[in-house]
């Protein structure tokens, strides 16, 4: 054999044990997105772990990023919603393994103010967001802390587990103490709204309703006992007051980028409650998803590959029914 056919052999074989050193990702540089190669993303320190990302979906959060309507680090890697298979693991992270199917939250603590120094780093006031403040999973690899990692249950498919973070936002709005006996609404015909209502439903909130401002017409008024907004403008801020009872509900969901007008003779009268929702609990969002009881694949647009980003920005700018979903370092 001639020895230019065994060194090809020998540098084959060395080839598939060298670790990946450079990854494709979805990259935010000042006003242009684009897909580049860039390094794969390294261990922080030794409590970090590597995440390749199997699943991530696109939401609002990650248009207006792209878009430069939200502050955002610079260059970034977008996206924060996602599930992956565990890829490196930092030498203190004795709770993961290798190969470990997990989803991520994508909200992280700062670990140095009062709050997280009392063990209380769900209310922690300086949180940094993946995709928004440090580098998000529109990439092959991501590199996050072990603490942000929720294990998968069996049973439970990557696109679903990459759901989990909306799952979490929906869950908030329990924090309203919603009773099974009050008509409530939900304010906005997007996937989003149909999200809580399914949630809602499962947990015997099922006097409630979708309303499209688009086509519904306008509604009655006092007629709901609470409202649910997952559209945040100075008009639905009006029309959701009229819409309650006295003393009923408005509860806030949004993550509404620019300021909206709050005209309090709109609110004077109807002396509302009104609750802002952040997230519920993830690890209750996960265990919701592994039961089935919520159908999130109904909720999904398609799986693309990264290069087909400007058409799926595009797509989903204009409508926000359905959830396009990304597969950037393979799905399983």
């Amino acid at each position: 054999m001639p020895t230019s056919t065994v060194n090809r052999g020998i540098f084959a074989v060395h080839a598939k044990r060298l670790p990946r050193t450079r990854m494709k990702a979805l990259l935010k540089e000042g006003s242009r997105v684009s897909v580049q190669i860039m390094p794969r993303p390294e261990l922080t320190d030794a409590r970090s772990v590597i995440v390749r990302v199997t699943m991530a979906g696109l939401c609002r959060t990650d248009l207006y990023a792209a878009e430069g309507k939200i502050k955002v680090c610079d260059p970034l890697v977008l996206g924060h919603e996602f599930s992956g298979v565990v890829e490196e693991l930092g030498s203190e992270v004795d709770s993961l393994r290798a190969g470990q199917r997990v989803t991520v939250n994508p909200i992280l603590p700062c670990l140095k103010c009062k709050y997280c120094l009392s063990n209380n780093t769900s209310v922690c006031q300086n949180t940094t967001f993946l995709g928004v403040d440090r580098c998000g999973c529109f990439a092959e690899f991501i590199c996050v802390p072990a603490s942000a990692i929720l294990p998968l249950p069996d049973g439970i498919s990557d696109l679903a587990a990459a759901y989990t973070e909306p799952v979490a936002a929906s869950l908030a709005v329990l924090k309203a103490n919603l009773a099974p006996s009050d008509k409530g609404l939900i304010y906005g015909n997007n996937r989003f709204a149909h999200l809580v209502k399914q949630i809602l439903n499962v947990k015997s909130l099922t006097n409630i309703s979708v309303y499209d401002p688009a086509s519904d017409g306008a509604l009655e008024e006092g007629s709901f006992d609470y409202v649910i907004e997952t559209i945040m403008t100075s008009e639905s801020l009006s029309s959701m007051a009229r819409a309650i009872r006295p003393g009923g509900k408005i509860i806030l969901k949004s993550r509404q980028y620019e300021p909206v007008a709050l005209k309090m003779t709109d609110l004077l009268k109807k002396e509302p409650v009104m609750h802002v929702c952040n997230y519920g609990s993830f690890e209750d969002a996960l265990e919701l998803l592994a039961t089935g009881k919520i159908d999130v694949e109904a909720l999904v647009d398609g799986i693309y590959e990264l290069e087909d980003f400007q058409k799926v920005l595009s797509a989903a700018k204009q409508k926000e029914s359905l959830k396009p979903f990304f597969a950037p370092g393979g799905s399983r």
